[in-house]
């Protein structure tokens, strides 16, 4: 696996400049990935590793478009008075973020905006899948790298809370998407069952725990995965025992957003 430090500059950053990046590239083993990450982020204390995972182009353009209907580039008096000479042109803000010190007020911003939306309000949002996106999310579960669009983007990002990490790459862009708050409320829900963010895609979250899922735990994301693809009621055993047999034994999940 090739491993580059980008830092936060790199014209295809997924963050838009408020955080540093690796580009990680020859990625043919999973587990591998998982080490990487984990190490790089022994070397950035009170930060996690945000991985881009599939379409990572169409990722970052719907990204771009989800951060300007977020408003997340938006400051108060406060925070403009606080901010580098290089966020200004002719005394002016640029009025986008191209550094690191506006981490800070997007990360304020990302938490207002999600702050009333709950996982109920996901599963209301109507969103399903056909048989066809059912076995696509399978062969990914049983084949994680497939889903993966190298090389990957891999974003230090300083928050102790994954869910907070989307202030770096949030997305749910178009109408029939779950949103990025609506998103963020889905990983807050699937850590009770250990899960973290590690990953975001054009179409895929990325969730990793530290153990491999027992029967307990696939059967509360087989559950959870029911309401929020608003599973109906007569195919709802078999849904459930589908889900169970992909999540147990794993650490990762992915969890599809997009319609």
């Amino acid at each position: 696996m090739n491993i580059e430090f980008i830092g936060h500059q790199g014209l295809h950053n997924p963050s838009q400049g408020i955080c540093d990046e690796y580009e990680l590239s020859a990625v043919n083993d999973f587990e591998a990935l998982l080490e990487v990450r984990r190490r790089l982020a022994l070397d950035h204390p009170g930060s996690m590793l945000l991985v881009s995972l599939d379409d990572r182009g169409q990722a970052r353009y719907t990204s771009g478009h989800a951060r300007l209907n977020l408003e997340l580039d938006t400051p108060t008096e406060a925070e403009l008075a606080a901010l580098p000479p290089g966020c200004f042109e002719a005394g002016q803000y640029v009025g986008y973020t191209t550094c690191k010190d506006e981490f800070a007020l997007c990360l304020r911003n990302l938490r207002e905006r999600v702050a009333g939306t709950t996982f109920t309000d996901a599963c209301g949002h109507g969103l399903t899948l056909d048989d066809a996106a059912v076995q696509e999310w399978i062969g990914f579960q049983q084949a994680p790298l497939t889903l993966l669009d190298q090389p990957l983007a891999a974003l230090v990002v300083p928050v102790q809370d994954s869910a907070d990490a989307l202030v770096a790459f949030p997305n749910g862009y178009f109408t029939c998407d779950l949103s990025p708050a609506m998103n963020h409320a889905v990983v807050r829900h699937l850590q009770v069952q250990g899960y973290q963010l590690f990953g975001v895609g054009a179409s895929y979250l990325g969730l990793l725990r530290a153990e491999p899922a027992d029967a307990h735990v696939a059967a509360a994301v087989a559950e959870a995965f029911a309401a929020l693809y608003n599973v109906e009621a007569s195919n709802q055993a078999v849904f459930v025992a589908t889900v169970m047999a992909a999540v147990g034994g794993q650490r990762h999940l992915w969890m599809r957003y997009t319609e």
